[in-house]
């Protein structure tokens, strides 16, 4: 069952449940830490965080049963948090396939479920269907409701595509799903809960600017600044794939001309090799369809695995762009840590070209220390994420 502390996290902002999330946030952010490292992380007083670490304990938020290394006398009692007091649910919304996740309280993945989408069903019928695999998921993992701290959901665009009625709010699907299954509730953009699930796995302790971008059929960016998601609005993620890299470009369907989205997304990388087949270029494709028309992702991904040459060249010109948007993006928000993800950065030499344009062009500031990486390979990242940010609600 949830802990009571963890549910006064979120509903009291006394000056004492401050300072315990304060603790609390410092011990889960280090994998152990003593208590002079607390004290010198904080300023507390020793009485202080003495007493605050005992409640805690009490609470059995966390563990105090493992000693570290000595350095002259006693050997410290290492702290860390209990991942197993409660559980985070987390759901991903695309139009092909849905994941619901649960994990512990570190997001270490406990199960999940993929569920093939249906068409033209409206929110709340995917809700329903929702509700019901949550709760298979649940009893597949011993768990009940009362173990879950909450329920994040990723939506993005999706939810708006095959949905019935386009008027339908976040807050209508918070309360739906609520009156199905009585726990906290919060609806967020798929990029930014990547972005956090990114980052407490894999940065946390490594960095203060953190970035990441997304390459899929929209591109979109996601900033944490000082351990905090700071990309405002779910309907503004996809801003970056409307930087403009060309004014006498494509139009793009945000009515403005030479956008990111026209040259490196997916949906612009398909429309450019299918004209290109149409027009008699040679490709692995010809013979993997019949109609250029009837080319989607999966033969485009599939040709590119056969080498070939068109795709590739398709590709690379896509990285090209993406590295010069990006090298802009980094300009502006100077992170320290860049990570690029989405179906398009694995595929070929899409993520070493694009790296390699973005640092060329990033060399004429050298002051920008900035680190780009691959994101880690986890198909359930999203999800992950979308459980961690409910715990990110409560313990701000």
């Amino acid at each position: 069952m949830v802990s009571n502390m963890l549910e006064t996290f979120r509903t009291t902002q006394s000056s004492k449940i401050k300072k315990l999330k304060i603790l609390y946030n410092l011990i889960r952010k280090h994998a152990s830490i003593t208590v002079e490292e607390l004290l010198a992380a904080t300023g507390m007083k020793p009485a202080t965080c003495a007493r605050l670490l005992d409640e805690l304990s009490k609470n059995d938020l966390i563990t105090s049963n493992e000693l570290g290394v000595s350095t002259g006398g006693r050997k410290p009692i290492l702290y860390r948090i209990n991942p197993e007091k409660a559980y985070l649910i987390g759901i991903e919304v695309t139009n092909i396939y849905s994941t619901i996740v649960l994990t512990d309280i570190n997001l270490k993945e406990l199960g999940h479920k993929k569920i093939q989408m249906r068409k033209q069903v409206s929110i709340y019928e995917t809700l329903d269907m929702f509700t019901v695999q949550l709760l298979d998921l649940l009893a597949e993992q011993g768990k009940a409701i009362a173990d879950i701290l909450g329920i994040g959901i990723s939506i993005d665009d999706a939810l708006d595509q095959i949905s019935e009625n386009s008027d339908v709010t976040s807050h209508d699907i918070e309360h739906y799903l609520a009156s199905k299954i009585p726990t906290y509730i919060m609806v967020g953009s798929g990029v930014n809960f990547a972005a956090l699930a990114e980052y407490r796995l894999h940065y946390w302790q490594t960095s203060e600017r953190f970035l990441l971008t997304t390459v899929d059929v929209e591109i979109r960016s996601a900033e944490i600044v000082g351990g905090i998601v700071a990309s405002g609005q779910s309907r503004m993620t996809n801003a970056f794939g409307h930087t403009i890299i060309d004014t006498n470009g494509s139009r793009c369907y945000c009515g403005s001309h030479g956008c990111l989205h026209t040259y490196s997304s997916l949906s612009a990388i398909k429309a450019k090799i299918g004209h290109e087949l149409k027009q008699g270029k040679p490709s692995i494709l010809s013979e993997l369809v019949i109609n250029p028309d009837d080319i989607d992702y999966f033969t485009i991904f599939q040709a590119l695995e056969k080498g070939d040459p068109m795709c590739h060249d398709t590709l690379k010109n896509a990285a090209y762009y993406y590295g010069i948007a990006l090298s802009n993006l980094i300009l502006m928000t100077q992170p320290d840590t860049v990570v690029c993800g989405g179906t398009l950065v694995p595929k070929g030499t899409f993520f070493e070209d694009a790296k390699r344009i973005t640092e060329e062009r990033l060399k004429a500031f050298p002051k920008i220390k900035t680190t780009i990486y691959p994101a880690k390979e986890s198909y359930e990242i999203v999800a992950q994420g979308a459980g961690g940010m409910v715990l990110e609600q409560f313990l701000r």
